[in-house]
């Protein structure tokens, strides 16, 4: 699974050098705008969280899993980039070394947790 979130990790930051070196940017995709329609595809994923790093809308995924890393202990085996009410949140899942798997919420555009009802963001239970 670590190999899993390096993959990710090296994808979402190599992508704006690979659009560069393909003069990417213009041609191909007008329709989608910013919405956050359900079932889209990881491509059209991967391009919206470079444009919104890009755009200083939110911090990349390096910067979240290395906070991540200094409060919490774990492996994270997924990570979303989600859209709700027009702000961005990471939705990551971890396991603990004990087993306990954890769902947490940070804000994309600051890398703080945001506290889901009855709980108190990262730590839950350490």
């Amino acid at each position: 699974m670590k190999t899993l979130v390096t993959f990710l990790l090296v994808v979402l930051l190599a992508s704006p050098a690979l659009a560069q070196r393909s003069g990417g940017g213009g041609g191909n995709g007008g329709g989608n705008g910013g919405s956050n329609g359900g079932g889209g595809s990881s491509a059209s994923d991967h391009d919206r969280a470079r444009s919104a790093v890009e755009r200083n809308e939110i911090l990349p995924l390096n910067r979240i899993l290395a906070t991540l890393r200094e409060r919490q202990r774990g492996r994270v085996i997924k990570v979303d980039l989600e859209q709700q009410a027009g702000h961005y949140i990471y939705a990551l899942k971890l396991i603990t070394p004990e087993g306990r798997l954890l769902e947490l919420e940070v804000d994309a555009a600051t890398g703080l947790p945001i506290a889901k009802a009855g709980k108190s963001g990262f730590d839950e239970g350490n």
